[in-house]
């Protein structure tokens, strides 16, 4: 067991990839595009393609009872088609619970590596617990709006800070001015980027990839790419 604190063996954005995948899948299925088995064989390919790390990321979470219930949720979900009616009315409902508790969490917590933490959480649990409740047959209406609430809580909370400074220089003819913008995430990864203003400026500088670059280890990626399938 990865002991808390430790720093995740997985980058965020493969995880970002995974946690994607899952929702796509989900997403697909309630368009039409897939049957509820292919959707399901999808999400625990997903899930099974990084079981270990996401155990790992788990394994982090300083809240126990948070911890304990992710754990057992991506543990169970392997067996979801051999589950009895009464065994997966109550798995959806015991993973829903994880979600909910994880997004109260997220709005109640204010150090920054326990929120990353229960950022990946909610997003290993969120497409599990939608995935059981198609399955049992209950609404999911609910549950994808407490997953909008948390994943916007770690976009708002874990966004990398930026900085802009200006430097000048003496030039041949005129100063050679530049913009120079470092974003930096919580943990200290920074990225940065410039560009001349003058003379002859340069295009702008891309602060969005700044920010991804910064981040690319921590759940806000993951956030932000699992939204829009939300």
């Amino acid at each position: 067991m990865t002991a808390p604190g430790t720093a995740p063996p997985v980058r965020a954005i493969d995880y970002a990839a995974i946690a994607q995948a899952a929702y796509a899948a989900y997403q697909l299925f309630t368009a039409g595009g897939l049957s509820l088995e292919e959707a399901t064989q999808r999400i625990l390919t997903a899930i099974d393609s990084a079981k270990t790390e996401i155990l790992a990321h788990i394994d982090q979470i300083a809240t126990a009872e948070a911890r304990s219930c992710a754990r057992q949720a991506v543990i169970d979900v392997a067996d979801i088609r051999l589950f009895s009616p009464d065994t997966l009315q109550a798995f959806a409902r015991d993973a829903t619970g994880c979600v909910t508790r994880a997004d109260s969490l997220l709005g109640a917590v204010s150090d920054k590596g326990a929120l990353d933490q229960l950022g990946f959480a909610v997003n290993a649990v969120g497409p599990i617990a939608l995935l059981a409740r198609a399955r049992a047959g209950f609404d999911t209406t609910g549950l994808k709006s407490t997953l909008r609430s948390a994943n916007n809580s770690v976009l708002t909370k874990l966004e990398p800070a930026c900085n802009r400074s200006v430097v000048s220089e003496p030039g041949p003819v005129r100063p050679i001015v530049e913009e120079i913008i470092t974003c930096t995430a919580y943990n200290g990864v920074s990225a940065s980027d410039s560009r001349r203003l003058s003379p002859k400026p340069q295009p702008a500088i891309n602060v969005d990839a700044l920010r991804a670059a910064a981040a690319a280890n921590i759940s806000w990626p993951v956030a932000k790419a699992v939204l829009p399938k939300l």
